[in-house]
């Protein structure tokens, strides 16, 4: 007797009959293969095929994708507010001091060079993305034409504007508003920022507040044993960072006691000496 299953027999996928099943898809059950198996991140060992595994109830990754997609995000309104400011200003320098032929007469109207690019980010115009990058140093290199005298001023104050050009470019959730794909490894640190325990970050951020101003440890304190309770690992996708939750409360446990029993008696000394020399 045989104990060999016939090839009429054997499961086969549902997307390559020519290939044999070696399992079934974890929400719709039907066959897969090896090719066709899929695993979502953060979702343990459980395999979906690959139309269930890009479906939003499915994973949570292109669920957030989905979120945020083609919607604007802070940058823009950041962006569209200093437009709006940029106007407002050249308005106020032209009334002031109005337009004459000469240079320096014409310099309050480089604030206005920003315009069209910030009214196209705004518009999510996917160009107005690159062009936001040397804006900066377009406006002080025409600054510097108007006006020599304040070539390194311009230039000092187009450095606070190229870093925030940077890290806007940089900005997954600015990308998804401008609808360019997105890494899934660019979603999980996206989910992580915003969904998973934010409150134990916040609760580290207060921690090391707490060392220099010992008045918020309490905040760390209660920060952190909050987010200690949100910890759900067999959720999905999972809650953790409890290493940060706990680092957090630490500090807020610490940092009064560093206060109250080094750095105290030491400026107590220190003034007292100030005083009585």
């Amino acid at each position: 007797m045989s104990l060999e299953v016939p090839a009429s027999q054997q499961r086969r996928c549902a997307v390559h009959p020519d290939q044999p099943a070696g399992g079934t898809c974890t929400r719709c059950g039907s066959f897969i293969c090896a090719d066709c198996a899929t695993s979502v991140p953060g979702l343990g060992v459980r395999l979906y095929c690959v139309a269930c595994a890009a479906r939003p109830d499915v994973n949570y990754l292109e669920a957030l994708r989905q979120r945020y997609q083609g919607r604007r995000d802070e940058w823009a309104w950041v962006v569209a507010g200093v437009t709006l400011l940029l106007c407002v200003a050249t308005a106020a320098a032209v009334a002031q001091w109005g337009l004459r032929a000469t240079k320096a007469s014409l310099l309050p109207l480089v604030l206005l060079l920003p315009v069209p690019v910030g009214v196209a980010f705004f518009l999510g115009r996917r160009w107005a993305r690159h062009a936001l990058l040397p804006t900066p140093l377009v406006m002080a290199v025409a600054a510097d034409v108007l006006y020599r005298d304040g070539r390194f001023l311009f230039f000092l104050c187009a450095i606070p504007g190229l870093l925030t050009a940077l890290r806007i470019h940089r900005d997954v959730r600015n990308q998804l508003f401008f609808r360019l794909p997105v890494s899934a490894g660019s979603l999980k640190l996206l989910w992580d920022l915003r969904f998973n325990n934010p409150l134990a970050r916040q609760a580290l951020r207060f921690g090391f507040s707490a060392v220099f101003m010992p008045l918020l440890a309490p905040v760390a304190l209660f920060c952190g044993a909050v987010a200690l309770t949100r910890v759900d690992l067999k959720a999905t996708p999972p809650i953790d960072r409890r290493g940060q939750a706990v680092a957090g409360i630490v500090l807020g446990l610490v940092s009064p006691a560093v206060w109250g029993f080094v750095l105290l008696p030491v400026l107590d000394r220190w003034l007292s000496s100030m005083v009585y020399k």
